[in-house]
Parts: structure tokens; sequence; C-alpha cells
């Protein structure tokens, strides 16, 4: 199939054939159909052109439309990440102080046992006496 730019323009038109036997009629109307033809084919690419340009623009303006919604989701992204990124900041600092503590516990549980040990043989020492 042919597209509509590779299609010649005498195809768009119906072609008016003389037959040779009308040789002696003047030649005025084959004139007018020419003007009036290209008058046809003038407006035509007139409309073509103004349609084209239409929606070239329409194309234009759907494509700064996408264009500023990926600069909005950029800039949504972007703050988004650097909140995550802060919340996993405090959330480390916070590990790491649950970690610290967590080894201040252990140490007080193993001196606990000592002293509970201690005082356990303190008992039996007293109790054989």
């Amino acid at each position: 199939m042919l597209l509509p730019s590779e299609v010649p323009e005498e195809s768009y038109f119906w072609t008016i054939q003389t037959d040779d036997n009308n040789d002696n009629l003047p030649n005025m109307a084959s004139s007018g159909c020419d003007e009036e033809r290209a008058k046809m084919v003038d407006e035509r690419r007139q409309r073509r052109m103004i349609s084209n340009r239409e929606s070239a623009r329409r194309s234009r303006m759907r494509k700064q439309k996408h264009l500023n919604q990926l600069w909005s989701q950029l800039a949504r992204l972007c703050n988004e990440n650097r909140d995550l990124e802060e919340k996993v900041s405090r959330l480390m600092e916070s590990q790491q102080l649950l970690l610290q503590e967590n080894v201040n516990l252990k140490q007080q549980v193993s001196g606990f046992r000592q002293i509970l040990r201690d005082m356990e043989l303190e008992q039996q020492l007293v109790a054989q006496f």
C-alpha cells in the first residue's frame, strides 16, 4: 500500500480524456480545468501542511508534558531517596547504640553470675562449718 506522500499527485484527480473527434472545439475549457485542478491541489497541500503543523504542535506538547512529568518524578524520587538514606543512617546509629548496650548488659550479666557463684560458694563454706 502506498503512503499518501508516495502516490503521485495526478492520481488524486479524475483526468478528462477528450476524443480525437472533438479537435475542432475551443481549447479554453481545458485550461480552466487545469487552473481549477491546480487550485484544488494547492488547497489540499495547504490543508495538509496546516494539519501536519498542528499534529507536530500536539506532538511537541505531549512530549513536553511527558518530559515535565519525568522531571517531577525525578524530583520526587530524589527527595524520597534522600529521606530513606537519612532513615537508614538513623537506624544504623540506633543499631550501633543497641549493640553497645547489648555488650554492656552481657558484661553486667556475667558480673552478676560471678557474684552469685561467689555467694553460693560462701554459703557452702558457711554451711560446712
